[in-house]
C-alpha cells in the first residue's frame, strides 16, 4: 500500500495570517507555487491560493492593506500522512482541489498534487477535477 508521505512535499513555504498580499505574491514568485499554507502558533489555519491574491484580495483593496487572514480559505481539505494514495487522490476528485495539504495533528506537514501521487489514471483524474472546477461557481 502507497501512502501520501512518500509523495508528499515538504519543503513549501509558509506566510503568517498576518503577512499582506506583496508578501503571499513574493512567496509565491521565489517558490515558483501558487498556493501557500497560512501558519500561525506552529499549526496551520488556512491557504491563500494565487486566485485568492486577485479575486478575493486586489479586488478589496491595496496589497498592502489586505493580509492573509482577510482572504484565506480556512475550511481546508486535508490528508495525513499515512493517508492511502487512492483514497487521496478520490478525496482530491470529489472535493474538486488540485492539491491537498497534509497535515498531522493540526500542524503543516506538506503537500501533495495528483501528479505527485504517480497513480495510474492520474491524467485521468487531473483532467475530471480541472473540467469540474471550471464549472464551478465563478469560475471564470
Amino acid at each position: 500500500m502507497s501512502i501520501i508521505k512518500d509523495y508528499m512535499s515538504t519543503s513549501l513555504a509558509t506566510c503568517n495570517p498576518s503577512d499582506n498580499l506583496a508578501t503571499l505574491a513574493k512567496h509565491m514568485k521565489e517558490e515558483d507555487v501558487g498556493f501557500i499554507p497560512i501558519v500561525e502558533n506552529d499549526k496551520y489555519v488556512g491557504v491563500v491560493t494565487d486566485r485568492d491574491i486577485v479575486v478575493r484580495g486586489l479586488a478589496k483593496g491595496t496589497a498592502d492593506n489586505i493580509h492573509a487572514s482577510d482572504i484565506m480559505t480556512e475550511k481546508v481539505i486535508t490528508g495525513s500522512p499515512d493517508m492511502d494514495v487512492e483514497e487521496a487522490a478520490r478525496l482530491m476528485q470529489e472535493h474538486q482541489i488540485k492539491r491537498l495539504m497534509v497535515v498531522e495533528k493540526d500542524r503543516f506537514s506538506g503537500v501533495v498534487s495528483l501528479g505527485d501521487l504517480g497513480i495510474e489514471g492520474a491524467d485521468e483524474v487531473a483532467a475530471d477535477i480541472v473540467s469540474e472546477l471550471s464549472k464551478g461557481k465563478g469560475n471564470n
